[in-house]
Formats: C-alpha cells, structure tokens, sequence
C-alpha cells in the first residue's frame, strides 16, 4: 500500500482520481491547490504525488521541483489537459515518473501509478 498525494484545482478530478486509487488498496489525500499541496507535504510523507501542471496558484512542475529540492524519495507524475513537448521534457528531465495527458480513464491511471510505484 502506498500513500498517495493528488493535485488538481478541479473537484471533479480529485473526487474521481480519489475513487480510482484508493479502491487499488492505496491512502489516498488530495489537495486543491499549489499552496495546499506543499502544506501536506510538510506534514506527511508520500510515496507518489499526481500534480496537475496548471494548479491555478501555482504549477506542478513547481512541486516537482520541490521534491528534488527537498531531497524527498517521492515520485512523481505530471498531469496535464494541454500537453506540449516543452513541458513534457522539462517533466522528465526532472526526474517525473510520468507525464499524463487528461481525460484519464482509470486503467491508465491506475497502470500509470502502480508503474510509477515499482
């Protein structure tokens, strides 16, 4: 079982991804913000965190860098709804275990994660 962090300014994503991860046996917290997001993860250790690149007052490429700067064993997936080869090479230049490209459907995350997770 892993814990797990996701990050998304959309309630419906968080609701959904939620869902879809915590019925894999994983903990499973979300947040809705950038700032909410580093909140959580001065208060818990996470395994692997899913973040949104467009977190309205932030971005997630910005929490992949604060994993790094942290030193933290955590991995971590991109998400995005409007990819771009610039932001996917910059994502796995710095070490993200994926870059996803929403609409996700469960077996894609879910295969996406448990990769991520070996």
């Amino acid at each position: 079982m892993a814990h797990i962090l996701v990050i998304d300014d959309e309630e419906s994503i968080l609701f959904t991804f939620y869902r879809f991860l915590a019925t894999g046996a994983h903990e499973v917290s979300t947040a809705d913000s950038y700032c909410a997001a580093l909140s959580r993860m001065d208060e818990e250790h996470f395994d692997l965190i899913l973040a949104d690149i467009n977190l309205g007052d932030g971005w997630g490429i910005d929490i992949l860098h604060e994993v790094v700067r942290r030193g933290l064993a955590t991995r971590v997936i991109i998400m995005t709804a409007y990819p771009t080869g610039e932001t996917r090479a910059e994502c796995l230049s710095q070490q993200a275990k994926d870059y996803l490209v929403k609409p996700l459907g469960q077996e894609a995350l879910v295969r996406s994660v448990e990769n991520a997770l070996q």
